[in-house]
């Protein structure tokens, strides 16, 4: 074994070639064997060109190419632009960037699919593969290439040259199937700074050149590339064309990203490159380095020079020991993140030191350099390692950060010295090749021989080449016509095929489907013409085992029993195959063959498999003669399109247009589609996908066979010298002798075979041996095609006539470590396995299916790049040319500002200040970016007072909507991964400051409700949020929309924070995240999910103003702001491939949390990171608990009806529509602690209903129940008839939505209750039923024991409002209704928990009704008896729910406990039986019992029209928590003009006030009095401790707000003293008055005196203590003034009239050093 010193050699001697090649054509430059190549087919300047060039911007026509013939045979392309020095681009420094940062080159190269840097050998030199977009249809091409860099101050050269293939190079470098190896000759660029030459122009033409911009940019790029393929991939002008969009491509990408990528510049010995990394969309450099022992003594100088290590690079590798250096350009800002990593604690804990630096470049001392790039060196320095054994992983993300300038290690600042740097060009002695280019600096473009070949290319290459050798070779030789011929046939089929692919769905009619596959026909006007497609989608098989399955036609013989055989006929060339296929025959008809040419088409993600019919002798004189018997089918066309929509998930499509003749005509196609298309995906499933030959070069197929039974694939072929793999340019001019070769050349056969399902081990006989065989195994989840790749190499020349022969068969398995083996002619051969990292694979197995883009694969994707590119370039012209770019002098001037240069000091004592001085300024600028407080400014300070509460979490809502429906990973950054993963983006719609974090987690075995109750309970809450403390709900608008005060718990030291939040709650039918763009109207229901919705926002204190601060925040906290706190609940469906149980719910937790006050940016964006980690505890607390009761009836949420393929409108408002007229939530709570569940609804019965009741609505009437209203006892009357009998009634037809049903619009609804109608369906009549009240869902899981009931009835007051607080008073909570009950039993769902054990103790349903049914009855006149039969009288409790409404309070708590273990449910004292199982389902039905009355839900959606941008009834609550208002609202004195009715509590106002006298209330007085109370306080200085800044610094950080009045300025009042007091009046909110009557007006004189504050004695002493403390601690630092006289001469001394000076000392520290005082005075001039 070599120890790899041989291996490094022969890379240094293929770069060192490279270069001696370079150097020998950069002095060739001018020889006339440069031949220019015009750029064909394009036109010589755009119609914006004169605009394109006010912007100085290259276009391809700058470019100019030449070619130039080779000792190989190819030719060697140079391509030459020169751009003004205008821009920025003219930096060296960011040309070096691009050039050493391979990622990039997928941007500015249309060739190129991707690159990575492989291997880092030094600072200059590396190794990179490449990924080419060349090679598709057949196999695309890749390269392993080492380059290396040189530069100077006017210079920069990059070359890079192939790698030498030798039996010794590391697994990365060994071919990767399906790319093939191509060899990169030489890939060399020169940029250049060429200066006009000066010597023989006059003083006045030298200016004129040095003001008009003379100095140039020269880019020059050497390409030499051996594709290895006789596929003809392009001419010369399609390489021309590359070249040139790739030139201009550079040239862009250094002026767009040449400032936005930072470099590794160089490291020193003790330090091992492992991995870099640059990502595109993060613009982040990833680096991964070890630190081992150095032994860079022990380094041979013979390895030094090998590397080309001068000594100046020695002597600075030895200086950065352990030590590793990146540059970063200055005019960025860089977030710079450090972790290491070790086998021990102790080891990973060893220090490590960074600096910053940034030069300042002198004035250079060439005309010729260029002034470099500002950028800083960051430079990592790590400690000795404590052993020789220790290594130390260290990696650095260094990613570009926002607009800001400037250094952030791990999130503090790093501060940036700067130093004078010299010249380089001073002290650098320049290499012999930058020499040489400087030599060729002043040599002009326009040389004869470019000038003069550009008319006589054509003329030259016919007279001194020979004719083109021919593209496909054939064993008969065929004449260039008839290759011509073939080549035209098979391409007019493939663009045949691919229109067919890309007709619109539209144009196909389905037909039959069967087996999984659907066949559709193509709907055409001509009735001959007949197509038809069969489609299948497989899961779990990729796309090269179908292909296998596909391409191997002894598979057929598995699933097709009329095959027979299937014979290569001829082997046309890399891509074409003869074919002829024989079916057997099957009584009555005959059998058929048929002669197909069939082409093979590949590309990353699709293969196209299509043939026809050949029946051309001239052109294949191997089709066999018709049989008799026999019928010979005519097959137009019959594709297969094999294209792979998730890397688990294929989708198989076959084209058929052909004619069986005979007999049998075209109706039997369909179903021999049908098995064939299930066939293969069948047989593919059950035994893998066959061996199959991907590439087959140099050689020429004779037979290949494989025998299913036997588990044998056979390929016999042959070496053929018209398929050696050669240059594609080479053949167009030959030049000097065909025999010139620069390798030898082989014989190389691709084999993949499926080593999962299909074998675990291979045994391979190849004969003869081959010379070289490679073998490569990958994940069958992998981008490059999984399964296991084979390669096997056989010498050209040695096996010229030879037969070559290779059997693939399953081997043996004798034991577990056979798995995965091969061996080839008995001997094991290596196996390199490409591993995927565990996450990889499981984002890989959970990824989306996308469809790929139906576009031809007959042409390679470079020519399509091309194209969008040039029109991208010449938009971004045109808007360059036409806008000036207004940021470049501010750039300037912010860049040039940033970091100011400290003073320097001379005296050793002064650098030691100066010293300290910077370490404390350091540590100070990081302990206060550490403490530095993120409070938002502008709007983001405060949401806006214009706003209603409600509007701000409406507005919130439908973003969540919105980016819950997008479902993109797009701009999301991974902040932790740790048990959940934690996401991160920041949104201009919510806050341009404070990031949007995110958590999602699949909770399984909970429904989405039952999570939906715990989260928005906030007793419940409680218990899984450590961060939650309390909160006091302030106000309720029905359906669990709510406005609420909600204290949150901060860090030590910091203080809580008080969160003014508005809630709600919405359910929404979203479009699932594949059918989005093409979902039909049809495919709504199986293509949507059920969403929950459950988001608070802030909103502006000033709306509940009318509330006093000092009863719901009496600790006067500080005031934070809730952007977003969104949870998003998904019940998974169950029919999925995801193994979860049912049910499951996804979880999702949105937040977005500025905390304000003190709390630092660091601090805030921590809470703001582990807030979505909630969603782990309410897992833990869902799973450990029962389902909680809730309220099925008044609904507690909303439908959110909003579509989102819809376009959002500029401006939009809300509308809500009611769909229950009878019942209004207030407000539901639980206790978990006591398990107790209250709740309270506001029941209404309009008296003139506009329709009968609803079916909903309608309960069985109980059979002979006659209810006395003014019985005493009709509650324990009802007891008995609970349960009414089935047929009591007849059922009413019902229309019901269950939870899986689709959200209907509410112009459904208003038609469905337009159309009610006194008939049933069935004709029969349709009776009144009960009023329903309420209905209730307890899990018996949670009551053990049993349960009681309490319910209480209440009528409604007239005030407007209904009081959240339950009154105490007996009298208030009596019983008012004659409300009846019954308790059904809910049969088990697998939508619901209770449904995954049998045992599990069953759900009860609290149905609720009242008997109104008896009293709407119609006058009937009895025509026998000519009696009058008409409904009772209606009770006092009747018209008091249809005057005013009432009350229904119903509490659920454990029952008592009692002896017997049965489970009792008590309702107000008395048992009550439970109906069964079976007697719910007769009585109710399970639709009934089941239904979660989504139907009934008010929906809410947005619309364009004008009007009211809130609805009412979310503008005005329902109920308030009255006991939290402001005692001066409440107690009002009465004014004229008003009559106080003390005992009703109401104000009756005689006279209309003047809306002209009301006015908009002085901003002033609401400041003062918020002033007034906040600072009212006991030390409350002290609320935003640390005193970084006052808590009432903050916009709305005072929690003490008053109360927002509205002023009438001809009002007196009386005041509660008794003296009348004239002035501004306040009015009433509108929450607390009648809407008809206007609240009566108080003086702020009066609000102030009502609102004062008393405090105890004690409070007052201390105060007067620590005042008289303060003030005497303020004398003490004062002194007596003292009198200075101040004279300018003697004269002046001697008037003495003027010149007096007091100074007053305001403090004074004596003896400071020597004998001087240090004093702070005051001076004043007398």
């Amino acid at each position: 074994m070599s120890d790899g010193t041989r291996l490094r050699q022969s890379w240094y001697d293929a770069l060192n070639d490279a270069e001696a090649q370079f150097r020998q054509l950069l002095t060739s430059c001018s020889s006339s064997e440069w031949k220019h190549v015009s750029l064909s087919g394009d036109t010589s300047a755009p119609s914006g060109k004169g605009k394109s060039r006010a912007s100085a911007a290259p276009e391809l026509a700058d470019v100019v190419v030449h070619r130039k013939p080779s000792k190989l045979g190819d030719y060697v392309y140079r391509a030459i632009l020169e751009v003004p020095i205008v821009d920025d681009s003219a930096s060296l420094d960011s040309w070096k960037a691009i050039f050493m940062t391979p990622e990039i080159r997928q941007d500015w190269d249309p060739a190129v699919e991707g690159a990575q840097l492989v291997e880092m050998i030094d600072q200059t030199t590396r190794i990179v593969k490449t990924n080419y977009t060349i090679g598709w249809p057949a196999n695309p091409r890749d390269a392993v290439t080492i380059s290396r860099l040189f530069h100077d101050t006017s210079n920069i050269i990059d070359i890079s040259t192939s790698l030498p293939r030798s039996p010794d190079e590391p697994a990365y470098l060994r071919p990767s199937p399906p790319y093939v190896r191509s060899s990169v000759k030489l890939f060399a660029w020169c940029v250049q700074h060429i200066q006009p030459p000066q010597q023989n122009m006059q003083p006045a033409e030298q200016l004129k050149r040095k003001l008009s911009g003379s100095a140039r940019m020269r880019i020059t790029c050497f390409w030499q590339h051996d594709l290895r393929a006789i596929w003809n991939f392009g001419s010369s002008s399609t390489i021309c064309q590359q070249l040139c969009t790739m030139m201009v491509g550079l040239y862009k990408a250094v002026k767009k990203r040449g400032t936005r990528v930072p470099t590794l510049m160089s490291y020193g010995y003790g330090v091992s490159i492992e991995r870099i990394r640059f990502q595109l969309d993060r613009e982040a450099l990833t680096v991964e380095y070890a630190i081992h022992p150095e032994d860079e003594d022990h380094l041979s100088q013979s390895t030094e020079n090998a590397q080309g290590l001068d000594v100046g690079s020695v002597r600075e590798r030895r200086q950065l020991t352990r030590s590793i250096e990146y540059a970063l350009p200055s005019v960025e800002g860089w977030d710079v993140q450090v972790s290491t990593r070790a086998s021990s604690e102790k080891l990973e804990q060893l220090p490590w030191t960074t600096s910053a630096t940034r030069k300042f470049s002198s004035p250079p001392s060439s005309p010729s350099a260029i002034k470099s790039l500002d950028f800083a060196v960051f430079r990592i320095s790590h400690a000795s390692l404590p052993d020789e054994n220790s290594i130390l992983k260290v990696k650095v993300v260094l990613e570009l950060s926002g607009p800001s300038s400037g250094i952030r290690l791990n999130g503090l600042p790093q501060s940036i010295q700067r130093i004078e740097e010299r010249d380089p060009s001073s002290f650098i002695v320049p290499q012999q090749i930058l020499q040489d280019v400087t030599s060729i600096a002043d040599l002009s473009l326009q040389s004869s021989s470019s000038i003069s070949s550009a008319n006589s290319t054509t003329s030259t290459a016919s007279k001194s080449a020979p004719a083109r050798p021919p593209l496909l070779r054939t064993l008969t030789e065929r004449s260039a016509a008839a290759d011509k011929s073939i080549f035209s046939r098979v391409k007019r089929s493939y663009i045949y095929f691919s229109s067919l692919m890309q007709e619109p769905e539209a144009k196909w009619k389905r037909t039959t489907e069967a087996r999984g596959v659907s066949i559709t026909q193509l709907d055409s006007i001509d009735p001959t013409l007949v197509v038809y497609r069969a489609e299948a989608t497989f899961v779990g098989l990729g796309l090269w085992d179908l292909y296998g399955a596909l391409a191997s036609p002894g598979a057929r013989v598995y699933f097709d029993k009329q095959h027979e055989d299937a014979v290569l006929l001829e082997d046309v060339n890399e891509l074409t195959e003869l074919w002829h296929f024989k079916t057997k025959p099957a009584w009555p008809v005959n059998g058929r063959d048929a002669v197909l040419l069939k082409t093979v088409y590949k590309s990353p993600t699709t293969i196209h498999v299509f043939s026809f019919s050949a029946d051309e002798l001239h052109l294949f004189p191997n089709i066999p003669p018709a049989e008799p018997n026999v019928i010979r089918t005519q097959v137009d066309l019959q594709g297969w399109a094999i294209e792979a929509l998730s890397p688990n998930t294929t989708q198989l499509t076959l084209l058929e247009q052909s004619d069986p003749k005979g007999w049998s005509n075209k109706a039997s196609i369909p179903q021999q589609m049908i098995n064939a298309v299930a066939g293969v995906g069948e047989f593919t499933i059950k035994c893998g996908g066959p061996p199959v030959v991907t590439r087959l070069s140099g050689a020429r197929t004779n037979d290949v066979r494989y025998d299913h039974e036997r588990g044998t694939f056979r390929i016999e072929y042959e070496g053929s010298e018209g398929r050696r793999m050669t240059s594609p340019t080479a053949a167009e001019d030959t030049i000097g002798d065909s025999s010139i070769s620069g390798s030898t050349p082989t014989i190389e056969c691709e084999l993949r075979c499926d080593i999962d399902t299909w074998a675990s081990s291979l045994d391979i006989v190849i004969d003869p041996p081959p010379q070289n065989i490679s073998c490569l195994r990958r994940h069958r989840l992998s981008a490059g095609g999984g399964g296991l790749w084979l390669t096997l190499g056989h010498d050209a020349l040695f096996t010229h006539d030879e037969r070559l022969l290779a059997i693939v068969r399953r081997g043996p398995i004798t034991s577990s470590k056979d798995k995965g083996t091969v061996m080839v002619n008995g001997a094991r051969v290596t196996v390199d396995v490409e591993e995927l990292p565990e996450q990889e694979i499981k984002a890989l197995s959970k990824r989306k299916r996308i469809k790929p883009p139906r576009i031809p694969l007959d042409q390679p994707p470079v020519m399509s790049v091309i194209r969008r590119r040039r029109e991208e370039w010449d938009a971004d012209g045109t808007n360059v040319a036409s806008s000036p770019n207004p940021d470049t002098a501010s750039t300037e001037v912010a860049v040039s500002s940033l970091w100011p240069a400290a003073p320097r000091f001379s005296s050793p004592l002064s650098n030691f200040f100066t010293t300290a001085m910077e370490q404390a300024t350091m540590t100070t600028q990081q302990a206060v970016a550490a403490i530095s407080p993120s409070m938002a400014t502008g709007d983001d300070a405060t949401p806006s007072s214009s706003k209603p509460p409600m509007q701000h979490v409406l507005e919130a809502l439908s973003w969540i909507r919105d980016m819950h429906t997008q479902s993109t990973s797009e701009g999301w950054t991974l902040v932790s991964d740790k048990g959940l993963s934690v996401h991160r983006k920041l949104s201009s719609e919510m806050s341009p400051t404070i990031p949007i974090h995110k958590g999602e987690k699949v909770i399984e075995g909970v429904a989405a409700e039952e999570v939906a109750s715990v989260v928005t309970s906030y007793d419940c809450r409680k218990q899984w949020d450590d961060r939650f403390d309390s909160a006091t709900v302030l106000e309720n608008f029905g359906a669990k929309s709510h406005t609420a005060f909600v204290v949150s718990k901060s860090n030590f030291p910091f203080r809580d924070r008080g969160f003014y939040l508005s809630s709600v709650m919405a359910r929404a039918r979203l479009p699932s995240a594949q059918s989005d763009t093409d979902a039909s109207e049809g495919d709504l229901p199986q293509d949507t999910r059920n969403v929950i919705f459950c988001v608070s926002a802030s909103f502006n204190p000033e709306s509940v103003a009318s509330f006093s601060p000092e009863k719901y925040n009496p600790y006067a906290l500080p005031i934070g702001r809730m952007f977003v706190d969104g949870w998003m609940l998904e019940t998974l469906d169950p029919y999925t491939t995801e193994n979860f149980a049912i049910p499951s719910t996804r979880c999702t937790r949105i937040v977005a949390v500025d905390y304000a006050g003190s709390i630092p940016t660091a601090v805030n964006s921590l809470i703001n990171s582990s807030l979505p980690r909630a969603v782990l505890a309410v897992e833990t607390y869902v799973k450990n608990m029962a389902p909680l009761p809730t309220i099925r009836l008044p609904t507690s949420a909303l439908v959110l009806a909003d579509k989102k393929n819809e376009e959002a409108p500029s401006s939009f408002s809300w509308k809500l529509l009611s769909r229950d007229e009878n019942r209004t939530l207030i407000s539901s709570n639980f206790d978990p602690a006591a398990r107790v569940y209250s709740g309270s609804l506001l029941l209404t019965l309009p008296s003139h209903p506009r329709s009968t009741y609803k079916p909903e609505e309608i309960t069985p009437k109980p059979a002979k129940i006659a209810l006395n209203p003014l019985s005493p006892d009709v509650r324990s009357s009802n007891n008995a008839g609970i349960l009414p009998p089935f047929n009591s009634v007849s059922s009413p037809t019902r229309d019901r939505s269950s939870s899986s049903a689709s959200v209907q619009s509410h112009s459904n609804d208003r038609l469905r209750s337009s159309t009610s109608s006194a008939f049933t369906i069935k004709g029969e009549v349709k009776y009144s039923g009960d009023l329903l009240v309420a209905e209730y869902v307890v899990d018996s899981k949670l009551y053990p024991e049993g349960y009681d009931v309490q319910i209480r009835s209440r009528n409604r007051d007239n005030a407007k409002y209904i009081p959240l607080q339950v009154p105490e008073d007996p009298a208030q909570t009596s019983q008012v209704l004659p409300i009846a009950y019954a308790v059904y039993t809910v049969p088990s769902s697998p939508l619901h928990s209770s449904g995954l054990n049998a045992d599990r103790p069953p759900r009860h349903l609290l149905r609720l009704t009242l008997p109104t049914a008896q009293y709407q009855i119609s006058t009937v006149q009895d025509p026998l008896t000519e009696k009058t039969h008409s409904a009772p009288p209606k009770p006092q409790w009747l018209l008091d729910l249809q005057d005013k409404g009432v009350i229904v309070e119903v509490e659920v708590k454990p029952a008592a406990s009692v002896a017997k273990r049965n489970k009792i449910v008590k309702i107000d004292g008395g048992d009550v039986a439970v109906a069964t199982e079976k007697e719910s389902l007769t009585s109710l039905g399970r639709d009934e019992l089941q239904d979660d009355r989504v139907s009934k839900m008010s929906l809410l959606f947005r619309t364009s029209e004008e009007g009211e941008t809130l609805p009412d009834d979310l503008k005005a609550p329902i109920a308030i928590a009255d006991h939290l208002l402001n005692p001066v609202v409440i107690s009002l004195p009465s004014t004229d003009g008003e009559d106080v009715n003390e005992d009703e509590g109401k104000v009756h106002r005689t006279d209309e006030p003047d809306e002209s006298a009301i006015q908009v209330p002085d901003k002033s007085v609401t400041q003062s009095q918020v002033a007034a109370t906040s600072t009212g306080r006991f030390l409350s200085f002290l609320n935003s401790y640390p005193l970084s800044r006052l808590a009432s610094s903050a916009p709305w950080a005072s929690a003490t707000v008053a109360t927002v009045v509205a002023v009438a300025p001809s009002s007196v009042v009386s005041t509660p003293s008794g003296s009348s007091l004239s002035g501004n009046s306040a009015k009433l909110p509108e929450p607390l008055g009648d809407a008809d009557q206007p609240a009566p007006s108080v003086s702020l004189s009066g609000v102030r005196s009502a609102v004062s504050t008393s405090y105890p004695l004690s409070t007052v002493i201390i105060i007067a203590l620590i005042a008289f403390l303060i003030g005497s601690l303020l004398r003490s630092l004062l002194s007596p003034a003292d009198f200075i006289y101040v004279a300018t001469d003697i004269k002046e001394a001697e008037e003495a009239g003027a010149g007096w000076r007091e100074i007053r000392r305001l403090l004074e520290v004596k003896y400071i050093v020597g004998g001087w005082d240090f004093q702070i005075a005051v001076v004043r001039r007398h």
